[in-house]
């Protein structure tokens, strides 16, 4: 299918974006990496986005060291062993990317966003200041807050954002990922606009984001994709394999689009903006 490439380093999108008074936003780009972050004013930029920096890089390098021993992490398009010793972000990437079906790659945004975000998290709440935080990649969020969130649904960039999931203070720390086969340059064998997951785990939201949108090649098929959330709502894994925390859980809530048909299940939440 030809998609419509959205590939500015100001991800047009983004501009329908709004924040509170009190937050500021950072953008962080290093290679094929496109942050967006929210973050407290009462933390300097100069002094925070070294930090992410470094970290964002250093997790870019243990990423490509691993694709050099075992290049399947990247190009596989289907679950594959996770390879021995691998880091535990990696583990989780194999685990979740197994349980949608997927190669491990689908995972990456997502795995990413929710590293960062819980590094700057433990950052800020260590330095007593306010610890909330939303890292957006490419799409794929997750976020601390102790407040409501409004996150809009945009399945075609083009057009204004008038639709939003409204997130509750305690639903936090979560995750929404989204894939689609006609925005960006993410490989899609599907023909949706849109297949959006929440759940705790971002690399779990992200490979399932991937694998409905596959499967979401005509409106019929999103009745049946929303039967086969209502299984992945049983999936156990970790909610945020970063902490000490054991809490686990599955898919959370869906929204898919195909053209003007759309269907949702679960614990989703729609408001007008």
């Amino acid at each position: 299918m030809e998609k419509d490439i959205y590939l500015s380093p100001y991800r047009n999108y983004r501009t329908f974006y709004t924040n509170n008074s009190n937050e500021q936003k950072i953008q962080i780009i290093i290679e094929e990496t496109d942050l967006l972050i929210t973050l407290t004013t009462k933390i300097e930029a100069e002094k925070i986005i070294p930090l992410v920096k470094n970290k964002l890089q250093e997790l870019r390098n243990i990423i490509k060291f691993w694709i050099q021993l075992y290049p399947q992490i990247q190009h596989s398009l289907e679950p594959i062993p996770c390879p021995s010793n691998a880091p535990s972000f990696i583990e989780v990437m194999c685990e979740s990317a197994n349980y949608a079906q997927v190669g491990p790659f689908a995972a990456i945004a997502g795995t990413i966003a929710q590293i960062i975000c819980h590094f700057i998290h433990e950052f800020l709440k260590n330095n007593d200041l306010p610890s909330d935080v939303i890292v957006e990649n490419g799409g794929d969020i997750y976020i601390y807050s102790q407040k409501e969130r409004i996150i809009g649904i945009m399945a075609n960039p083009k057009e204004n954002c008038t639709l939003g999931i409204k997130l509750n203070a305690s639903d936090m720390p979560i995750s929404i990922c989204s894939s689609s086969a006609k925005i960006g340059h993410s490989l899609s064998f599907g023909k949706g606009d849109l297949a959006l997951i929440i759940a705790k785990n971002a690399s779990l939201a992200d490979a399932l984001a991937t694998s409905y949108c596959n499967q979401l090649q005509k409106k019929q098929d999103i009745s049946k994709l929303l039967e086969r959330a209502k299984q992945d709502h049983s999936i156990e894994i970790l909610d945020n394999p970063y902490t000490n925390s054991i809490t686990k859980s599955g898919l959370m809530g869906i929204f898919l689009q195909i053209d003007e048909n759309i269907g949702a299940w679960g614990n989703i939440e729609f408001i007008a903006i």
